[in-house]
This record gives C-alpha cells, structure tokens and sequence, in this order.
C-alpha cells in the first residue's frame, strides 16, 4: 500500500479541511473533501462524497471510506491545497471552487439582548 493511501471501508481522521467541487468535462459536478492527516505529514482528498453527517461530522465517500473532520474548515492548509490540486489534475477537472460553507457554518458571537422589564421599586 502507498503511503498516504487509505483502505477502503476504513476510518480516517481529516484536519484542516474543506470542501470541494468539482467540475469535469462534460459539466459533471461532483464533492470532494481535501485536507490533511492527524500528524500533518501528508495531505488527502477524497472520492466524491455520497453521505454528510453534520451532526458526527463524518463524510462517507463514493469509494466507502468515512473521514471524521476535526476541527474548523481551513482554506489555507498548504497540504490539502497540494492534494486537490494534484488529484484535480489526475482527474481532468476542468472547473473547482471552494462549498465548504454550505456544510459548515460558523457563527458569529451570539449577539444577547435584554427586554425592559417593568420594575417599580415600592
């Protein structure tokens, strides 16, 4: 087995990721996740995604592997970046922009507000 290279039917921890879609010739569209392993040590992307658990945060993918995302999505890790982009190429994608947000969101500070409350001291 390659390094790098996750079984299928596996489990696989995902840090620093974010989602992608991608565009082939003939305008078929298909969701990948890129990001890198717990160590840092290398960067993956996946088959096209075929199940999203927002609630575990696991993607199962078309090749029947589920990656556990970890933490907040990062658009600036350099090792899943180097991964799309060399299986982008691989593949013959001709088109690919950033849905990361469309999984994930996050919110901005819980704003607090306070209704007047009548008080009338005696």
């Amino acid at each position: 087995m390659l390094s790098g290279t996750i079984p299928p039917n596996s489990t696989q921890l995902l840090h620093r990721w974010r989602v992608m879609e991608a565009v082939s010739p003939g305008n078929t569209r298909t969701r990948h996740v890129c990001g890198q392993n717990p160590s840092g040590s290398f960067g993956i992307s996946t088959s096209a995604i075929q199940e999203f658990d927002p609630v575990a945060m696991t993607v199962k993918t078309r090749s029947g592997k589920t990656y556990i995302l970890v933490g907040s999505p990062d658009s600036n890790a350099i090792l899943g970046d180097g991964a799309w982009r060399k299986w982008s190429k691989d593949n013959g994608i001709v088109a690919a922009q950033d849905v990361t947000s469309e999984y994930f969101k996050i919110d901005s500070a819980p704003t607090i507000t306070f209704k007047r409350v009548g008080f009338r001291p005696s």
